[in-house]
């Protein structure tokens, strides 16, 4: 009779904890969480769609972007200065004289006024050097210097580029992670319910709640991090977006889509040696190169003309307009060690071009060996962390089967419930960390047009 009785309270235990404690996954889907923390994170003020979307931003908002693109106008502006000495200057000039104290000399009928009481002049002087084998060779290296700021330019978008990409999967990453520590949270909260149960029908101990109310703490924490996880990486896509407000990106985005726009967008260089960063600083030494020769071509003379015309009032012993012609030789013989001076820091700023594009060049080819490398890392990496997800779920399954059934200890259960809310948020970093390496290795050698 009293077996009877043991049996039939152990099958309404059982079947208490089967309806206290659900499946995981119709957990999840609990629209009307109980839990303050249970409530996903507000959404951020702006959502983006797609790559292009992302691009038109970056366009019209980041300062970024908009600072590349005017290093080309601050260089043609400084190829027009270039120019400049090689053009005429006119100048103009107009005086006006008040003479309080004059020598009056008697000339026959009239009287002389040294100097006029008032005198006003107006006229005109235009210089040009047309001879100048220096300005003309420097205006012909500020216009290479123009290319090679273009070269930066597209350096600099494929940087941008590369940014984006990351800002936009980190934070597609953080709201997977996010939405995971809900998931681990509300299966916390089912375990702390069951260890409840049980103990309320004296098939526990205190020990085992209390090592649930555990599980349930860890869990938030991770809810908290994860959410400010979410937030900062909104933020630092709002900044390489030129963004005042936190931007998200949707969740409908699909990430081979997503790939192949930004594909393409940046086309990938077949030679490590067409890299725009590597052809600006190829580029650099032979703006070097030019500086050295303009600095040698300093001691050679220059030739140039000036014309005067004025207009005066009351002039003294002359004609009221004057007209003048002169040519102008200058030969430098000696201007202090300048141009030794520049001769010298020319020649050492070629060396370290030099030097710069050697380091350019190994760190690009260290960086595209890294890259290719890191793809097939985290594509190992996230194939591992599946199987590592799919075992902690089955062992979790069965962890949770076995408690409710009176087998294995609260220890197994939290421990179970730990692994796997590590292995799914491990897997879910890793999926965008393998599409951020495939990006990234198509931006890491490529021209981007945007």
């Amino acid at each position: 009779m009293m077996k009877t009785a043991s049996k039939l309270r152990t099958a309404m235990v059982l079947a208490v904890l089967e309806a206290v404690a659900g499946p995981a996954a119709a957990q999840s889907n609990n629209t009307n969480p109980s839990d303050p923390m249970l409530v996903p994170p507000a959404e951020a003020p702006v959502v983006i769609a797609s790559w292009e979307d992302a691009l038109a931003r970056v366009r019209t908002g980041s300062p970024e972007y908009a600072s590349s693109l005017k290093s080309i106008d601050r260089s043609r502006a400084q190829a027009r200065l270039a120019l400049a000495p090689l053009l005429p200057t006119v100048t103009g000039q107009a005086t006006y004289t008040h003479a309080f104290n004059q020598l009056q000399i008697p000339l026959g009928p009239t009287t002389l006024s040294i100097p006029p009481t008032n005198d006003g002049t107006v006229g005109a002087t235009v210089s040009w050097t047309p001879i100048n084998p220096r300005a003309y060779f420097d205006w012909e290296t500020s216009r290479h210097a123009v290319d090679v700021t273009r070269l930066d330019t597209e350096d600099k978008r494929r940087q941008i580029a590369t940014g984006i990409v990351a800002a936009m999967l980190a934070t597609l990453s953080g709201a997977r992670v996010s939405e995971l520590n809900r998931v681990g949270l509300r299966a916390a909260l089912d375990r702390q319910r069951l260890t409840e149960t049980r103990l309320a029908y004296g098939q526990g101990t205190q020990l085992d709640v209390e090592r649930a109310q555990k599980d349930v703490a860890a869990a938030r924490h991770l809810v908290v991090v994860g959410d400010e996880s979410l937030h900062q990486s909104r933020e630092v896509l709002a900044v390489a977006l030129g963004s005042r407000e936190p931007v998200a990106v949707a969740t409908s985005l699909e990430i081979e889509g997503f790939e192949r726009a930004v594909a393409s967008t940046c086309k990938l260089n077949d030679a490590l040696e067409n890299r725009p960063d590597v052809v600006a600083a190829r580029d650099r030494v032979e703006l070097a190169k030019r500086a050295v020769t303009s600095a040698e071509l300093a001691p050679l003379p220059t030739l140039g003309i000036q014309a005067q015309a004025s207009y005066s009032t009351d002039p003294t012993l002359g004609p009221n307009d004057s007209y003048s012609f002169a040519a102008l030789l200058r030969v430098p013989f000696y201007d202090g060690g300048v141009r030794y001076g520049q001769l010298r820091d020319a020649r050492a700023a070629e060396a370290q071009a030099r030097a710069a594009l050697e380091e350019v060049r190994l760190n690009a080819i260290t960086s595209s060996a890294r890259t290719r490398r890191a793809v097939e890392v985290a594509r190992s990496d996230r194939d591992v962390s599946t199987t590592q997800r799919n075992l902690a779920a089955q062992i979790d399954t069965r962890t949770r089967d076995g408690y409710r059934r009176g087998l294995g200890t609260s220890l197994d259960l939290v421990t179970s419930a730990e692994q796997l809310r590590s292995a799914e948020i491990s897997l879910a970093v890793l999926e965008f960390q393998y599409a951020e390496g495939r990006a990234a290795a198509v931006l890491e050698s490529a021209q981007c047009a945007f």
